[in-house]
């Protein structure tokens, strides 16, 4: 019986690497401006945002796809339990480097009313996704970010 447990929870854990999470945040416009609600939809290889500033009416939407995605070095797995390893009996191998990573991601967002973003976001490879990053303005030439972007 405990076998079926083992094999029903590996084979979710691989429908859940393939799919796409779904958050709710907000982009900001810079320094003091309005922040209005987005929805982020975010999988291993791309990001989807979505939002309406509610002030102008203007509907932003973009797509962001992968640039570089990294493993987190610095940080050590949980120690594995008392009792030894499969290769040495009594002797407890070292802890595993964590999964945990970031990806970054780049895209543009574009704007129903003519605005133009060109985005940067980092996100934690963990089950939230959680994340963020900022916006300059496409046509302005300026490179201080325009607006901010957290899910």
């Amino acid at each position: 019986m405990r076998h079926r447990w083992v094999v029903a929870a590996c084979g979710c854990a691989l429908l859940l690497a393939g799919c796409a999470t779904t958050r709710h945040g907000t982009l900001k416009k810079l320094p003091s401006g309005p922040e209005f609600p987005v929805t982020v939809t975010v999988s291993e290889s791309e990001a989807t945002v979505k939002g309406t500033d509610e002030q102008t009416g203007e509907q932003f939407e973009g797509t962001f796809h992968v640039v570089e995605s990294s493993a987190d070095r610095g940080m050590l797995g949980p120690a594995p339990a008392v009792g030894g390893g499969a290769v040495t009996p009594g002797v407890a191998p070292p802890p595993v480097r964590a999964t945990k990573g970031t990806i970054h991601m780049t895209g543009r967002l574009e704007g129903s009313k003519g605005t133009s973003l060109r985005c940067t976001i980092e996100i934690e490879r963990t089950l939230t996704m959680k994340g963020g990053g900022a916006c300059v303005l496409l046509d302005s030439g300026d490179p201080n970010p325009a607006y901010t972007l957290r899910f």
